[in-house]
């Protein structure tokens, strides 16, 4: 149980961090996060609405036909998708067939993607040898 707040707190910070350097965004305030893009807005709150119904998996699978290794925005959706199902319970997530884990790969394969890998590993390898300490 321990560990998985940790891993919860590991992968929320590297989002917010993610969020800051790249877009300039500050999810701690209380602002409501926009897309420039309608449809992706649409999307991204149809992703949220799966997840929340337990369909993890078909909403990734949806996130990941928007994923074009170009348009930041995408990118940036991925990310706070990965960061709301963080927020899911161990049981929500296993009820849905999915994990911790596979949270964490999905922000580092969409960091791969986009040419962020690097930076993730480094946060989430930095947070790593914390939890090693």
């Amino acid at each position: 149980m321990v560990e998985n707040d940790y891993v919860m707190r590991i992968i929320h910070e590297a989002v917010r961090m993610l969020l800051r350097l790249l877009f300039h965004v500050d999810e701690e305030k209380d602002e409501e996060l926009r897309f420039a893009s309608v449809e992706l807005e649409m999307n991204y709150k149809r992703f949220k609405l799966l997840a929340s119904e337990g369909k993890i998996n078909e909403a990734e699978n949806l996130l990941w036909e928007t994923l074009d290794g170009v348009n930041q925005e995408n990118f940036q959706a991925a990310i706070l998708f990965y960061d709301y199902i963080n927020t899911f319970t161990e049981e929500q997530l296993e009820q849905a067939e999915f994990s911790r884990e596979e949270i964490s790969e999905g922000i580092l394969e969409a960091a791969k993607l986009y040419g962020y890998d690097g930076m993730v590993q480094a946060i989430l390898g930095a947070s790593e040898q914390d939890k090693c300490v």
